[in-house]
């Protein structure tokens, strides 16, 4: 299997130093923590949220091909399981995963896209009594962002402020300019 060492040696060949190889690198912090809580293989987990993206470059804006892309660069260095929650993660593709690991991927890839958008202080002051109805108000046309963490927090029983939590201590990211 592919150590996260190599995924992220990976990340730096096909990603280079773009603000999606530290995308790559928060989603992959974030899964690990995930994967940590729910006692899963976190190594593995880190694996798949530094190598979900590799191809977001190649594909060339064919968003059908995201994540099936890097899933033939990778072949049988990662499981099965992991394959499909790679190729799955983006739904423009059509492939439907529902195991924990590609339900993971999607909320840590989302909570670090909600992270990059509005910024970890601006993430951090989001009203707990009611955060998904005020991330969507401050998402807007990205509310769907907001609704896939909810799904998955309610679903696993991950609290907000657990979320969050999972993406304080990772890599500062760049807002959008």
């Amino acid at each position: 299997m592919l150590s996260a060492p190599e995924a992220n040696e990976l990340v730096a060949q096909h990603l280079g130093d773009a603000p999606r190889a530290n995308h790559s690198r928060v989603v992959a912090h974030v899964i690990r923590k995930l994967a940590e809580a729910l006692s899963e293989p976190a190594e593995l987990w880190e694996v798949v949220g530094l190598c979900h993206d590799l191809d977001f470059f190649a594909i060339q804006g064919d968003w059908s091909r995201h994540g099936p892309m890097a899933v033939e660069w990778l072949g049988d260095r990662i499981p099965p399981e992991a394959q499909q929650a790679i190729a799955a993660h983006d739904h423009r593709t059509g492939i439907i995963a529902d195991s924990l690991l590609a339900a993971s991927l999607k909320a840590a890839d989302a909570i670090t896209v909600i992270d990059e958008k509005l910024g970890r202080p601006a993430l951090r002051a989001i009203d707990t009594a009611t955060p998904y109805a005020a991330l969507c108000t401050l998402l807007g046309r990205r509310a769907y962002l907001a609704d896939m963490v909810e799904h998955y927090a309610l679903k696993h029983g991950f609290a907000f402020e657990s979320l969050v939590g999972t993406v304080t201590d990772a890599p500062e990211q760049p807002l959008p300019a």
